[in-house]
């Protein structure tokens, strides 16, 4: 199987909403099992997407990142393994351990980069406090989310 254009743009447009979903909003749909139900709808295959998704919540569960430390992005490694797997046709098991862990793993790397990026609009939001620039500030509050969907 394919993946198709809409599908990929759908499971992009996830895994930027489920950053900020994550920072701000905080609905729960940013949880791995919910990226997993997600893409495995829209990838045809729900069941996959929730083996692949529960696997990576339950390496989550024990995960406390306090003081603003980074921890693995378990939802963009079952959003790629969830694709991957049903697209290629690979055991949901198996893309757990290829791909999914060690994706998750490495984009604790883009996370950083998203954070460091982000203090370009820190420092430029608190120009505008000084300044009393009320839509500045809400512009480029707006604008620092950016990094954080991209980092994904």
């Amino acid at each position: 199987m394919q993946i198709a254009w809409w599908q990929i743009a759908l499971l992009t447009l996830y895994a930027g909403y489920q950053i900020l979903d994550e920072l701000q909003i905080y609905s729960s749909l940013s949880a791995p099992v919910f990226a997993g139900l997600f893409s495995g709808i829209v990838m045809g295959d729900m069941k996959a997407g929730l083996i692949i998704g529960g696997a990576m919540q339950l390496t989550v569960l024990g995960v406390g990142t306090f003081g603003g430390a980074s921890k693995i992005d378990a939802n963009s490694g079952t959003i790629l393994a969830t694709a991957f797997s049903i697209s290629t046709g690979m055991k949901p098991e198996a893309a757990v351990a290829a791909l999914a862990v060690p994706v998750a793993s490495l984009m604790i790397e883009t996370d950083i980069l998203a954070r460091f990026a982000n203090t370009f609009f820190a420092h430029r939001i608190d120009k505008k406090v000084d300044q009393m620039d009320y839509k500045g500030i809400e512009r480029y509050f707006l604008a620092g989310a950016l990094p954080w969907a991209l980092s994904g």
